[in-house]
């Protein structure tokens, strides 16, 4: 069997193209609550409990008592036998890492929860680093439910990558995720629309602490309608600030779309058309490429405080153009 662990809804959309491209046959699901109303929205409409043999819902807090949990009811599936893949995003997360721990894993694949994959091939898989992350009580309250803690776990053998991006790798083995399944599902809709509005793709903890504040990120929402002359249909994070929706919502330069789905497939689920879409180095940019490849993308300037990590998101952006502007726009 195959056990898939997700966490969001990108990374549900990246297993089911994987189930597909592995040619998975008898799959369980470990899925972690979302706790977003979005959030929630998204996981409803997308999980379709007919695509998995088995699915094991997961809680998002309390993980030492929780992530075990899963782990006996997996082994209770397999019955003593060994996994043949597991799919997983979140690469030096903890959670992954006791799952790994505890379960007989024959092969490892690691695919995209957003550009995060380009920061942890980065930092940690690239250089082959180890996990090590020592909690005393965490690490009881495990052992207490049945589990061995992590400890310390060096880089799978048998570790590959699924990816959305050219991940050009010497050490591990990588496919290209081509979301394959997803456009087989609906089609090559046109997209682009030279007279449609322009799209943006919504920033998540915009108001929270050491983030933008409200006013600073509406502000320059409205300037960049200003300065392109077009309205923006703008597509809100799963974990939109309410007083950012409050004034969107009233505003006249935005027409705020409340998706029911990621939007790599709202797009191609509602037939929506762009002139072009704006973000901040979003996955959304990359899936869109492949989905659509006449829309023109522009993301919004931005530098990685790493300059090597910011070269590589750079060189993967590709054709995609930057805009530069501030509040003070005219």
């Amino acid at each position: 069997m195959n056990v898939f662990l997700v966490t969001s809804p990108l990374q549900y959309i990246c297993a089911l193209e994987a189930k597909q491209y592995f040619n998975c046959k008898n799959n369980i699901l470990l899925l972690v609550k979302q706790t977003s109303k979005q959030g929630i929205l998204q996981q409803d409409k997308l999980l379709d409990h007919n695509d998995w043999q088995h699915v094991i819902i997961l809680e998002r807090n309390s993980r030492s008592i929780v992530v075990p949990k899963g782990i006996k009811k997996v082994k209770a599936i397999l019955n003593g036998a060994a996994i043949e893949h597991f799919f997983y995003a979140e690469y030096n997360a903890w959670r992954t890492k006791l799952l790994i721990r505890n379960l007989d894993i024959k092969k490892e694949v690691y695919f995209d929860d957003g550009t995060l994959t380009l920061l942890e091939y980065e930092y940690y898989i690239k250089p082959q680093k180890a996990f090590h992350r020592p909690r005393f009580i965490h690490d009881l309250i495990v052992r207490l439910n049945g589990c061995k803690p992590v400890g310390l776990l060096p880089q799978s053998e048998s570790l590959e990558i699924f990816s959305l991006f050219k991940i050009d790798s010497t050490t591990v083995h990588c496919h290209e995720n081509r979301l394959t399944r997803l456009q087989e599902h609906y089609g090559y809709p046109q997209l682009f629309n030279s007279t449609a509005p322009i799209g943006f793709i919504g920033q998540g903890a915009i108001g929270d602490k050491y983030q933008q504040s409200v006013d600073d990120y509406v502000t320059e929402l409205f300037n960049l309608a200003k300065k392109l002359n077009k309205k923006i249909l703008y597509f809100p994070h799963r974990t939109e600030n309410e007083k950012v929706k409050a004034i969107l919502i009233a505003s006249d330069h935005i027409i705020y779309h409340q998706s029911e789905f990621p939007l790599e497939i709202e797009l191609i689920d509602k037939g929506i058309q762009l002139s072009a879409l704006i973000g901040t180095f979003s996955t959304v940019m990359f899936t869109c490429r492949i989905l659509s490849s006449e829309i023109p993308l522009y993301s919004l300037s931005y530098t990685h405080p790493d300059k090597e990590l910011d070269k590589v998101i750079r060189e993967e952006m590709g054709r995609v153009g930057v805009l530069n502007f501030n509040s003070n726009s005219n």
